[in-house]
């Protein structure tokens, strides 16, 4: 009786899984992406049943030839969802790349973005012109990087809205004025995420009151010179606690920001 129930109850997992990977295959193609065509020399996504068993089967067996065992070949051959949390959701996809090519390929989809924005960035510019910057200590590269404030976007909130709680609740700056920068994907090579990136006018500042699962140091200004030197020297020594500490200097965003604002004169 135990060994049925124990089995029912895998079987069922499996069974909720599939159906979660069907809803976000067929569910989400807005904010996803289409399914794409490997005969116009895209990746396409495979959606009917059979032809991802039958990926499935095709990469198990090339795995195994690649000298996988045949446990492992299965493992890294299932498509559906691979794990999930309450932030983030590893997806496998059964695929077929140009040329007619079967494989598999997997994307990490953060939950926030499924049906609309899942974070914003903002570039706060004081009046003297200067850029407001987080002194972060990040937990994947687990080291201290100067980064853009940025975070997530709540229920209900507009990504204007958005904006402001996260460059106030970092910073403690308040802007008089947002402008919509552009849109950066931070790595189109894993992660299905496209961030907005507003230019904030900075009219005030106050304490700020960052999340507890941050680690914002302090918040610096620089100026565009001050930054384009700390980019090409890669890092900067900034004293945190009393200790003479090395900044990494490589925020995307921060790049990203700086040149759309460049170019339209906002700085």
């Amino acid at each position: 009786m135990m060994k049925a129930l124990a089995l029912f109850l895998i079987l069922s997992s499996f069974l909720f899984a599939d159906a979660d990977y069907n809803k976000i295959l067929h569910q989400f193609t807005e904010t996803l992406g289409r399914h794409g065509s490997w005969k116009q020399g895209e990746i396409e996504i495979a959606t009917s049943p059979e032809e991802i068993k039958l990926i499935e089967k095709q990469c198990c067996q090339r795995y195994v030839r690649m000298g996988y065992s045949k446990a492992n070949a299965e493992k890294y051959s299932r498509v559906g969802i691979i794990a999930e949390d309450h932030y983030l959701i590893w997806v496998r996809d059964a695929v077929t790349f140009p040329g007619g090519i079967p494989g598999v390929y997997d994307r990490i989809i953060w939950k926030g973005g499924l049906n609309g924005v899942c974070g914003v960035v903002v570039l706060p510019v004081l009046e003297n012109k200067k850029i407001v910057l987080n002194i972060n200590f990040r937990h994947a590269t687990r080291t201290w990087e100067m980064e853009l404030p940025r975070g997530g976007c709540k229920d209900k909130e507009s990504i204007q809205e958005s904006a402001a709680r996260e460059l106030k609740e970092e910073t403690g700056c308040v802007a008089k004025e947002f402008i919509l920068l552009g849109n950066f994907t931070p790595d189109t090579g894993i992660l299905s995420a496209t961030i907005p990136v507003f230019y904030g006018k900075i009219q005030e500042r106050k304490e700020r009151h960052q999340d507890q699962s941050e680690a914002i140091a302090l918040n610096i200004d620089l100026s565009l010179d001050e930054i384009r030197e700390a980019f090409l020297k890669g890092y900067i020594i900034i004293d945190i606690k009393g200790v003479k500490t090395k900044v990494y200097c490589r925020d995307g965003y921060l790049s990203y920001a700086l040149l759309q604002a460049i170019w339209h004169k906002l700085i």
